[in-house]
C-alpha cells in the first residue's frame, strides 16, 4: 500500500504536466494541433500495453545501476517512428530525473486524466443474443445521449464512448450497461427481480 501511495503521489505531477502539455496544444484552432494531442494519447496508450506485456522493461529502467544513455537507448527502440516527439520528450525528461522507474503509473494516472478531459467512457453491452449491426449503431447513438454532454469553462465535449458487446444468456431480454462502476439495469431478469422484491414488502406489510 505504501509503494502505491509514493508511486502515485510521484506520478501525478507528471502526468499533470504532460496533459498539460497536451491540453495546450488541444485548446489551440489548428486542427493539426488537436491531432497532436489525440496522438499523444495513442502513444500512451501503446506505452501502457508494452509495458504490461513485458513486465521486466520498468524493472530494468528503474534500475539504478544502469546508465541513463542505456536507458534511453532502450526507450528509443520500443518507439515507433510514428510516436510523437512529445512523448520522446517526455520519457527522456522522466530518465533525467529519475523517475523513469514510475512509468507504468505515471502513463496510466495520464490516461486517466486525459479520458475524463476528453469525456471518454468504457461502456459494457449485455445482452441474451447477438445484436445486429443496426441494433448496436442505434444504442451507441441512445448511450450518447444518456450520458449526455460534458461542459469545461471554454467548450462543450459531448461523451465518446468505447462500446463493448457481450453475451449473457441469463437475462433472459433487454440490456445490462455498465459505464465505470455503475451498472445500469434494463434487462426482463432485472424487471423480475424488482417485480421479485416488491412482492416480498406487500407481503411483509
Amino acid at each position: 500500500m505504501a509503494n502505491t501511495m509514493f508511486g502515485s503521489k510521484i506520478a501525478n505531477p507528471y502526468s499533470e504536466a504532460l496533459l498539460q502539455l497536451g491540453l495546450d496544444l488541444y485548446l489551440k484552432e489548428e486542427n493539426a494541433d488537436t491531432q497532436v494531442f489525440f496522438q499523444i494519447i495513442f502513444d500512451m496508450e501503446n506505452l501502457l500495453t508494452l509495458l504490461k506485456l513485458t513486465p521486466t522493461l520498468e524493472k530494468y529502467l528503474a534500475n539504478p545501476l544502469i546508465k541513463d544513455k542505456e536507458k534511453k537507448n532502450v526507450l528509443n527502440k520500443c518507439l515507433t517512428p510514428k510516436t510523437s516527439p512529445t512523448i520522446k520528450n517526455f520519457l527522456m525528461l522522466l530518465v533525467e530525473k529519475k523517475r523513469i522507474g514510475f512509468l507504468e503509473i505515471i502513463t496510466q494516472t495520464f490516461l486517466n486524466k486525459a479520458y475524463n478531459f476528453v469525456c471518454l467512457k468504457f461502456v459494457e453491452v449485455y445482452s441474451a443474443s447477438l445484436l445486429s449491426k443496426e441494433q448496436k449503431t442505434q444504442l451507441i447513438e441512445k448511450l450518447k445521449i444518456l450520458l449526455g454532454p460534458e461542459f469545461t469553462t471554454s467548450k462543450v465535449y459531448y461523451s465518446k464512448i468505447n462500446v463493448t458487446f457481450k453475451i449473457d444468456k441469463e437475462i433472459l431480454g433487454g440490456f445490462i450497461i455498465k459505464v465505470d462502476s455503475k451498472i445500469i439495469d434494463l434487462s426482463i431478469r432485472g424487471e423480475l427481480e424488482g417485480l421479485a422484491k416488491q412482492m416480498e414488502v406487500s407481503l411483509l406489510n
